[in-house]
């Protein structure tokens, strides 16, 4: 199995992480590969933002937890009661941003950001990816814009979590049981 693959296969979202922040080597390695990939609307610029600060972390949770608990899409892993707990257990808050048809670079962010949590395993960082703009941030946008002090232009399209695990050592291949259909 080549290495691509076995990082897929075991790649999982954490909740929970160690009190430290990210070692500044370990962020500045993540963004910059971030920074690498390009949106679909002719290789834009992505803003990031990344959040250590606890206040700012919670105002974030404030002003975005409404939103969800509002349209009820408590089938997300983000809910209103939890969105504030999960981010209490997160070392370092990304929120990608973009300019551009929101339609194209909304989804072209997401997928942005499940590379960076690939890339992010290459420095013993976890992850877990939190909401899109439609389902958490879209409410409070221009709120959440000038929180994050996101330049003019832009606009949050994702967010997620990064930090160092507490214990991951019990982290096994799981092969699920997909059904595949080709028509030719």
């Amino acid at each position: 199995m080549n290495s691509l693959m076995r990082k897929i296969l075991l790649r999982r979202s954490v909740y929970s992480f160690s009190a430290n922040l990210l070692r500044e080597e370990d962020l500045m390695a993540i963004l910059e590969e971030g920074k690498q990939l390009s949106n679909v609307s002719n290789n834009q610029a992505w803003h990031f933002t990344a959040i250590q600060n606890k206040v700012v972390m919670k105002r974030f949770a404030e002003l975005n937890a409404y939103f969800v608990m509002k349209n009820g899409t408590d089938n997300s892993v983000v809910t209103s009661r939890n969105i504030g707990k999960i981010i209490d257990n997160i070392s370092t808050l990304l929120v990608i941003s973009g300019n551009g048809d929101l339609k194209y670079t909304e989804d072209a962010a997401n997928t942005l950001f499940g590379s960076m949590m690939l890339a992010a395993d290459n420095y013993g960082v976890k992850s877990c990816w939190l909401g899109t703009r439609e389902s958490l941030m879209a409410e409070n946008e221009v709120a959440t814009a000038e929180l994050l002090q996101v330049p003019d232009g832009y606009t949050p399209l994702c967010v997620g979590g990064f930090g160092y695990p507490i214990d991951d050592s019990d982290i096994k291949i799981t092969y699920l049981d997909s059904a595949i259909k080709i028509i030719r």
